[in-house]
């Protein structure tokens, strides 16, 4: 397995836990406001069904936000990148990028890697740079060692 591969299987397995704890939360709070309103007991009761709905409503957003851009990840094309751009593996002399989607940062052989999303405002420091470019973001360069 390539480096590339294992990167988005790494990310793939991080994004799909994520959703999965969102997943659970959600049916959490629509269970919490989901009462039997004939046997509640006071006023409340009432008050934190509203509020688990709320935050249903809230986190419903954020699931469905989540599937679209891991939808939107896997449909990214795979093939070696010269220059970055969505589906880019960036190496650099320090912390290492997979161009389109958003993921915390996390370790793999020894390396630093995070998903950015096309938005970030570092990727549009990143963007369209090639191999042996140097990048300066927030007082932090990055030399561009490769680009997959």
């Amino acid at each position: 397995m390539s480096l590339k591969e294992k990167i988005r299987t790494r990310i793939l397995e991080i994004e799909k836990q994520e959703l999965a704890g969102m997943q659970q939360m959600l049916r959490t709070y629509r269970e919490a406001a989901d009462l039997d309103e004939e046997s509640t007991l006071d006023p409340e009761d009432f008050s934190q069904q509203d509020q688990s709905r709320e935050s249903a409503r809230n986190l419903e957003i954020r699931v469905n936000r989540a599937k679209q851009a891991l939808d939107s990840f896997l449909n990214l094309p795979t093939e070696t990148k010269g220059k970055v751009e969505p589906g880019a593996l960036v190496l650099t002399d320090s912390l290492n990028f997979y161009i389109g989607i958003s993921t915390q940062q996390f370790q793999l052989d020894g390396k630093t890697f995070v998903g950015l999303n096309t938005d970030a405002p570092v990727y549009k420091s990143l963007e369209n740079k090639k191999a042996g470019d140097t990048v300066e973001f927030n007082g932090k360069k990055y030399r561009i060692e490769e680009v997959l």
